[in-house]
């Protein structure tokens, strides 16, 4: 299922347009892994979507139709992903029933999971496992999934209206956890005696950050934040009084402090300081330190709510980070002190292989921007 499929015969395009970077991923089947055969991305107008949402339609439709023909892409068929706070993500736990049943329970019940009024929402489901209850009862956890029936209808004008054609629209951090993730999922959950810890992965995109935890080797949790690599370049904008770009080139180009005594092997390596830029070093690297415990609170928030819930799960012990935000030079490094948690890069290309007709050197400097794009290509030619 789609989650919300539109068609049958899903071609494996993966389009991302929830940020201010558009991105397209194109997938190949293969005995092996998936072969990545296009990718490509566009910088998109301002103004044409806010925090996720599409805010002009019109807009969004030149801007893909546009795109499509610069890059020359002719299969129209694509997989779109939704990603802001009004995407409501829950797992609950039923007693076992069939698939039809399960609809109908669902759409009678909706109320009591989903802080969406029916009538207004759109609402799906997926079994993600089985199990038996203390009283040896069948039950069966869901993942339900719901958005507002106006968002989707105003992402679909949006895509069609660029001459294309959405056959599914999935959830951006499901897609973002199956590009990281891949498909030989290794087990997340540590049973060791007295201790069971899952895995979070963290994407920060340009406005909007996606958490996902995944315990038992399937996403449990997860929740979209309004912080991403834009606030930080809007603190500098607010604290310097300077323009977005120059702001932004500042924060690229200077980055975190390092932290002393915290292992920064797999922070994304940048290279020396500029040194017309060597002046605002101070300046930035405070401004953009405040904003990172900012950060990291919201991420902690986020964790703790999910581990008072967790079936199993007693704490987190990786956290995987992908999106732009995280080429922030010390990113890794920062994360590991306040979170006190093993961090690691994403590598979401492990997932799939890259055809001879892209660079291999270009392609691999996008990796940690495209695990979105890359998932809900991926989700295209899943059987």
């Amino acid at each position: 299922m789609g989650f919300f499929s539109l068609g049958k015969g899903v071609a494996p395009v993966g389009l991302d347009i929830s940020g201010n970077i558009f991105r397209v991923a194109q997938l190949k089947p293969s005995a092996d892994k998936p072969v990545l055969v296009n990718y490509a991305s566009l910088k998109a107008p301002l103004g044409l979507t806010n925090e996720g949402e599409i805010s002009d339609i019109d807009g969004v439709a030149k801007a893909l139709a546009a795109f499509w023909r610069a890059q020359r892409i002719s299969e129209k068929k694509v997989v779109v992903g939704l990603a802001n706070q009004k995407v409501i993500v829950r797992v609950i736990e039923m007693p076992y029933m069939t698939e039809t049943e399960l609809r109908s329970a669902i759409k009678f019940q909706a109320n009591d999971y989903i802080p969406i009024p029916i009538e207004e929402a759109i609402v799906d489901f997926q079994i993600i496992s089985e199990h038996e209850n203390d009283e040896g009862e069948k039950m069966i956890d869901i993942l339900i999934v719901a958005v507002r029936r106006d968002m989707v209808e105003n992402l679909i004008s949006a895509v069609t209206g660029a001459g294309l054609k959405p056959v599914v629209i999935d959830v951006s951090s499901l897609a973002f956890a199956r590009a990281v993730m891949g498909n030989d999922v290794r087990p997340v959950i540590e049973e060791l005696p007295d201790h069971l810890g899952a895995t979070a992965l963290i994407n920060i995109g340009s406005n909007l950050t996606d958490i996902v935890v995944i315990e038992d080797e399937i996403p449990r949790f997860t929740r979209i934040s309004n912080v991403g690599g834009d606030t930080f370049t809007n603190a500098l904008v607010d604290q310097i009084g300077i323009s977005f770009e120059d702001a932004d080139y500042l924060k690229t180009g200077i980055g975190l402090p390092a932290v002393e005594g915290i292992e920064n092997d797999e922070d994304v390596m940048e290279p020396a300081i500029p040194s017309e830029i060597q002046q605002y070093v101070d300046v930035v690297r405070n401004v953009l330190e405040q904003e990172m415990i900012k950060f990291i609170a919201e991420v902690r928030r986020s964790l703790d709510y999910y581990l008072v819930q967790a079936m199993k799960a007693k704490s987190i012990d990786k956290v995987i980070v992908s999106g732009d935000g995280a080429k922030l030079r010390s990113f890794l490094s920062h994360l590991r002190e306040n979170l006190q948690i093993e961090a690691e890069l994403a590598h979401p290309l492990r997932s799939v292989q890259v055809g001879k007709k892209l660079s291999e050197t270009n392609i691999e400097s996008e990796e940690l921007s495209m695990a979105i794009c890359l998932g809900l290509a991926m989700r295209g030619i899943e059987k």
